[in-house]
């Protein structure tokens, strides 16, 4: 199912790029940064671009990339956890709002992400009546795959130039709450 999503979308933004190689649009770069969250205690921020082509007046493709780095101290006040990942996107977006002042965007997509972690949880050991709670270091880092659902809402200012307000749900290691402001491009 995943792997046919990716398949499915890859083949939509080839299709249109092939079909809109000679026509007057043309894609749009987003660039934006914002808060993210992994879980309570865990937030930090996201740093986003992305390419979007329009595929239909109410469909567009893009490819993305993110830089998320969160850290914290959910658990005890003596680690710093954290997340930081790189990860690619592919979006499919429906446009249920399209207009000259502005575009709704609703869409989903599929995330790669490459990620370190740091994580620590309670070890408790005891002797006798007496016990110890100790907070070990655990350090990974990997690869990471999953869905990822947005909401976007961009103001036109003009033909080539546009802000917006992104709120996305995607997956790089955990799963990552974003929202924040982007400017976007016509090229």
């Amino acid at each position: 199912m995943k792997k046919a999503m990716v398949v499915l979308i890859l083949f939509a933004c080839t299709q249109a790029q092939a079909q809109n190689y000679f026509s007057e649009t043309s894609g749009k770069l987003k660039i934006g940064g914002g808060y993210a969250s992994d879980f309570p205690g865990l937030n930090g921020y996201a740093i986003i671009g992305e390419y979007i082509h329009a595929l239909s007046d109410n469909l567009e493709g893009g490819f993305g990339v993110k830089r998320i780095n969160m850290s914290g101290y959910p658990r005890t006040a003596s680690v710093n956890e954290y997340t930081k990942a790189n990860a690619l996107d592919f979006n499919l977006y429906f446009l249920p709002l399209s207009n000259e002042t502005g575009k709704l965007r609703i869409g989903a997509g599929y995330s790669f992400s490459f990620y370190k972690t740091r994580r620590s949880y309670p070890v408790v050991e005891s002797q006798g009546a007496e016990k110890r709670t100790s907070w070990p270091v655990q350090d990974a880092k990997g690869r990471s795959a999953g869905i990822t659902l947005s909401v976007e809402y961009e103001y036109i200012l003009s033909p080539d130039l546009s802000l917006g307000a992104k709120a996305s749900f995607c997956k790089a290691y955990d799963h990552i709450y974003y929202f924040g402001p982007y400017f976007s491009v016509r090229l």
